[in-house]
């Protein structure tokens, strides 16, 4: 069976779910990566997603809760077999995130990515 980088987020989100059901509102996808397909209406809807705030290189997963001095998770993930790493978009992206406070991360595959937010999870939260 051929698991897709779609899998494995799914997979995460519904760990993460699981695991912390109490902020289960405070895990967000990106909807950069969606596949619209080709024609005038996968432009259409490419145009209405990124008036909606979308950028080039946006990371998959938010986790929109502070832990120790950062203000959220930003997790790119790649799935465990990927033979290819971030783009310089998603790397900026993440230098981005980390500069203005936030842990922002790559990951690939789904140990990796656990690890991460479980690391991060176990932050205690640093009240400004």
């Amino acid at each position: 069976m051929i698991v897709s980088e779609a899998d494995e987020q799914r997979e995460i989100i519904e760990w993460f779910t699981a695991r912390w059901p109490e902020y289960r509102r405070s895990i967000r996808v990106s909807l950069a990566g969606l596949n619209f397909g080709s024609g005038a209406r996968a432009g259409r809807m490419v145009n209405h997603v990124r008036s909606q705030g979308i950028c080039k290189g946006e990371s998959d997963i938010l986790i929109a809760l502070p832990r120790g001095p950062y203000g959220s998770l930003v997790i790119e993930h790649k799935k465990g077999d990927a033979m290819r790493g971030a783009t310089g978009e998603q790397l900026e992206y993440l230098q981005y995130h980390n500069a203005v406070g936030n842990c922002a991360v790559c990951t690939q595959g789904l140990d990796m990515a656990k690890a991460a937010i479980t690391q991060y999870m176990d932050l205690l939260y640093e009240a400004g």
